[in-house]
C-alpha cells in the first residue's frame, strides 16, 4: 500500500460519510418506512453488482500495471478489451436478471411489495457500473488514483442534488395515488422512486465523465503503436487470470452484503405488523447504522496513513519498527473508537430526540445497546486490510465466513426466541463485529510474530472512555431539562473529549508517532510539554 492508494482510499471514506449524509438527509424526506424500501432494493442490487463486478477495479488495475511494468503492452491492450466485453455481457445479464425478477425477490422472498418499482429502477446501474469499473481499472492500471476518487466524490453529490429534486417530484405524485387507493404507503414508495432514478442519473453522468476521461488519455495506446501489439494471451487467458486473482476478495465483498440482507429478511419475517415493522428498520437502517457509519469511516480516515508505514517500513527491512506502527495502528482504532462508542451510548437519547422526536424511545434502545459496533468494526476493518495487503486474502474470507455465521445464528435466535425485534439486529451486528475483530486481529499479529500491549492499547483508553461516559452522564443530568438537545449533544460533546484526551496524556498513553496522525497533534505534543508529561 502506496501513498497514491492511501490518498484514494481515505478519500472512498470521504465518499462513505457523503453516501451516509445522503441518506440521513433523505430519510426525513421519504420517512422510516421510505428508508426501508429504498434499503431492500439498494441491498439485492450490491448483492448483484457485487457477484458481477465487485473487486474489479482494484484487480484489473493490478495485472495491467504487472503487464505494463513488464512492457507486455500488446497484453495490456488485450486484457482491457477483452475484459471490457466480457464485463459488459455480464453486466447486462445481471440488470435483465434482476429487472426480471425484482417482483418475485423483493415481493416473494421478502414480502416487501413496495420496494418492486424502486429495484427495476436500479436494475441498468448494474450493466453502467460494471462499465465504469473496467474504466477504473484501466486508470488505476496506468497509475492514476484520482478518477477513482474524483468519481466517488462527485456521484454522492449527484445522487444528493438528483435526490433531493427527483424525491419531491415524485413524493407529490405518490401522495395522489396514496390519496386514491387509501394506502399512505405509496407515498413512500413513489419518493423511493425518486431516488432510485436519482442514482441511475448519477452513474449515467459518471460513466460519461469517465468516458471522456478515458477517450482523452490515450498516452498508453500511443505508446503501444510503437511497440508490439501482439499477444500471446488469448482472450479467455485474460479473463482467467483477472477471475482467478479477484475471487477471494469477491466472495469476501459479498459475504459483506449478506449480513443486512439476511437480517432485514429475518425481521420482517418474524414481525407481526409490516408497516411496524417497515418504521422500525427505517430507524434501524437510517439513523443508527448511518451515525455508526459515519463514526466507523472518520476513524478509518486517521488509521489508514498508518497502513502505508507499515509496509513502508517492511519495504526498508525495518521489521521491528514495523511491528510498533502497526500496535500503533491499533491503538489508534481503539482510543478513538472507545470514545465515540463511550459517547453515543450515553448520549444516545438526546441524539434520537433531535433525529427522530416520534420514535425516540426504539432509536434510544438501538444507541445504548449497540454503540459497541463501532468498537468493533473500526479494528476489524483495519485488520482486514492489513492481511489483504499482504495477501492473505483465505484468512480475511473464512473471518467474514464465520462472522457471518454468528450473525445468523444471532438474528435467528434473539428474533424467534428471544423476541427482541428489532434491537436482534443490533446485536447480532455487534456479535458479527466483534468474532471478526478478534479473528482478523488474532492472523494479524499473528503474521507480524508480534503479541499485543493490552494494558496500553485496551485497557487505558477503556478506563478513560468509562471516566468520560460518567461526566457525559452527569452533564445530561444537570443540563438536560434546561438546554435542548443540539446544544447538550455539543456540550457533552465538547467536555467528553477534553476530559478523554486529558485522561490520555495524563496516563502517558499516547506515543510520538501516533500525535503525528491524531487531528490536533501537535497542539497535544506541546501540551505534554507545558504539563511536563513524557
Amino acid at each position: 500500500m502506496n501513498q497514491a492508494e492511501v490518498k484514494r482510499r481515505q478519500a472512498e471514506e470521504v465518499t462513505n460519510i457523503l453516501a451516509l449524509i445522503t441518506i440521513l438527509i433523505i430519510g426525513w424526506i421519504t420517512e422510516n418506512k421510505g428508508i426501508t424500501y429504498v434499503a431492500l432494493a439498494v441491498e439485492i442490487y450490491a448483492l448483484f453488482w457485487n457477484c458481477v463486478s465487485g473487486n474489479l477495479s482494484d484487480t484489473l488495475g493490478r495485472l495491467l500495471r504487472n503487464r505494463k511494468n513488464k512492457g507486455q503492452y500488446g497484453s495490456i491492450e488485450r486484457m482491457r478489451k477483452n475484459t471490457l466485453l466480457f464485463q459488459a455481457v455480464l453486466g447486462l445479464t445481471g440488470s435483465l436478471l434482476l429487472l426480471s425478477f425484482s417482483g418475485n425477490i423483493a415481493e416473494g422472498i421478502f414480502g416487501i411489495r413496495y420496494s418492486t418499482l424502486i429495484l427495476r429502477v436500479l436494475s441498468p446501474i448494474i450493466l453502467l457500473r460494471s462499465i465504469s469499473a473496467v474504466l477504473l481499472g484501466y486508470f488505476q492500471g496506468e497509475g492514476s488514483e484520482l478518477p477513482r476518487a474524483i468519481s466517488g466524490i462527485l456521484r454522492q453529490f449527484l445522487i444528493l442534488g438528483f435526490g433531493l429534486l427527483f424525491s419531491g417530484m415524485t413524493k407529490s405524485y405518490g401522495e395522489k395515488v396514496s390519496g386514491l387507493l387509501m394506502q399512505e404507503n405509496f407515498t413512500s414508495m413513489y419518493c423511493g422512486v425518486g431516488i432510485a432514478i436519482a442514482i441511475l442519473l448519477a452513474e449515467m453522468l459518471i460513466l460519461l465523465f469517465l468516458t471522456v476521461l478515458f477517450r482523452g488519455s490515450r498516452r498508453l495506446e500511443r505508446r503501444m503503436g510503437q511497440e508490439t501489439r501482439y499477444s500471446m494471451e488469448s482472450g479467455f487467458d485474460c479473463i482467467r487470470a483477472l477471475y482467478s486473482s479477484r475471487w477471494p476478495v469477491l466472495v469476501t465483498g459479498i459475504l459483506h452484503v449478506i449480513p443486512l440482507l439476511l437480517g432485514l429478511l429475518f425481521y420482517v419475517k418474524g414481525a407481526e405488523d409490516e408497516n411496524a415493522a417497515a418504521l422500525e428498520y427505517g430507524l434501524y437502517g437510517g439513523k443508527y447504522l448511518v451515525l455508526c457509519g459515519i463514526a466507523i469511516c472518520l476513524i478509518l480516515i486517521l488509521a489508514l496513513p498508518v497502513l502505508a508505514r507499515i509496509f513502508q517500513c517492511l519495504r526498508n527491512g525495518e521489521n521491528r519498527f514495523a511491528k510498533k506502527v502497526f500496535q500503533s495502528g491499533v491503538h489508534l482504532c481503539l482510543i478513538h473508537g472507545i470514545f465515540l462508542t463511550a459517547f453515543l451510548t450515553v448520549m444516545g437519547g438526546e441524539l434520537a430526540e433531535l433525529l427522530c422526536p416520534e420514535n425516540a424511545e426504539i432509536l434510544r434502545k438501538m444507541f445504548m445497546g449497540g454503540s459497541a459496533l463501532i468498537l468493533f468494526t473500526v479494528p476489524a476493518v483495519y485488520f482486514e486490510r492489513f492481511l489483504q495487503a499482504i495477501g492473505k486474502k483465505y484468512l480475511v474470507l473464512g473471518a467474514t465466513g464465520t462472522g457471518v455465521c454468528i450473525f445468523i445464528l444471532f438474528a435467528l435466535v434473539l428474533t424467534n426466541v428471544g423476541k427482541a425485534g428489532i434491537l436482534s439486529l443490533v446485536y447480532a451486528g455487534m456479535a458479527e463485529a466483534a468474532v471478526r475483530c478478534i479473528i482478523l486481529g488474532l492472523f494479524a499479529y499473528r503474521q507480524l510474530r508480534t503479541q499485543a500491549d493490552w494494558l496500553g492499547i485496551l485497557i487505558m483508553p477503556l478506563g478513560a472512555g468509562g471516566v468520560t461516559a460518567l461526566v457525559c452522564i452527569l452533564l445530561e443530568k444537570v443540563f438536560s431539562p434546561h438546554l435542548n438537545s443540539m446544544v447538550m449533544i455539543l456540550l457533552a460533546f465538547a467536555a467528553g473529549f477534553l476530559v478523554y484526551w486529558l485522561l490520555l496524556l495524563l496516563l502517558r498513553n499516547l506515543k510520538e508517532q501516533e500525535l503525528e496522525v491524531i487531528p490536533g497533534g501537535r497542539l497535544i505534543e506541546k501540551l505534554q510539554q507545558i504539563l511536563h508529561i513524557f
